[in-house]
């Protein structure tokens, strides 16, 4: 897109108003490549010194959230970075591609520590402008992009292999990738469907079984047993996409995403109404 920033907006909400319409994805290529955050944070060092190394923030240790023995503590930015130096000294930052590939050097999930659904932190704001259409009820209104009623903004920050297993969340989100790679795999959203007569198109995900959350599936998607999960077999065709550094991912309200990092990864998400 053109990168005058008033026009990057109007451009970023008029590609948007339809898939908002019809609750669709969309990747927006590039919307945020010259942006401060595209340049500045590809660097540890740069982010270290924003946020500040006595910056509390809350990690989790052991794979994914879904998993039952994972660990979620607070530490300071400063230790994270440094935990991020220390893992990249021990397995690399090479880019993985997909199919992964298996004889490569990866790190088992227990050493896997992901600082995510942190809220941005202050300076941080500093470095990009947030689309218009979630803070702005007039401009959102006026290209068909709900309320302009902001939520919350978060920061996500990972070596290459963090992982946010199948969920859905309950708002309209824009997902902003500002350095590195993430693999995303969405499913169309299941909620309501019991409602209408139509459970059993809904069972492929088993929304919340195995003592999961209510909008979390117990499913590894990238490798799902079906002998466990035997109507995932029936689970719909996935979009599937790699956000690189600058993309912006719409994943309209309640649907179903999966997320990977194939490179050391930092994000922006903005949930909105």
């Amino acid at each position: 897109p053109d990168h005058d920033p008033s026009k990057i907006q109007s451009t970023i909400a008029a590609a948007l108003s339809p898939h908002y319409e019809s609750q669709s994805p969309l990747v927006i290529r590039g919307a945020y490549a010259k942006s401060d955050a595209y340049y500045c944070w590809k660097s540890l060092d740069y982010l270290h010194a924003a946020v500040g190394p006595d910056t509390p923030c809350y990690v989790e240790i052991g794979g994914s959230y879904a998993d039952s023995d994972v660990q979620k503590p607070e530490i300071s930015f400063g230790e994270y970075v440094q935990y991020i130096h220390k893992f990249e000294e021990q397995y690399g930052n090479d880019e993985d591609t997909w199919p992964l590939d298996q004889s490569a050097k990866r790190a088992p999930p227990g050493e896997i520590v992901y600082l995510a659904q942190n809220d941005l932190p202050p300076a941080l704001h500093n470095d990009f402008v947030l689309p218009q259409l979630c803070r702005d009820g007039a401009f959102a209104k006026h290209h068909s992009v709900g309320e302009g009623k902001l939520y919350s903004v978060m920061l996500w920050l990972g070596p290459r292999g963090t992982v946010s297993p199948l969920h859905y969340d309950p708002l309209d989100n824009l997902l902003i990738q500002m350095a590195g790679k993430k693999r995303v795999l969405l499913y169309p959203k299941t909620a309501g469907l019991a409602e209408m007569g139509a459970a059993e198109e809904a069972a492929w995900v088993y929304a919340g079984a195995d003592g999961m959350q209510y909008n979390t599936s117990p499913v590894n998607v990238e490798d799902p047993s079906l002998v466990k999960y035997p109507l995932f077999a029936d689970a719909p065709q996935p979009f599937e996409c790699t956000l690189n550094a600058g993309d912006v991912l719409y994943i309209p309200s309640k649907w179903w995403h999966h997320v990977r990092s194939l490179s050391r990864s930092v994000s922006v998400n903005a949930w909105w109404i």
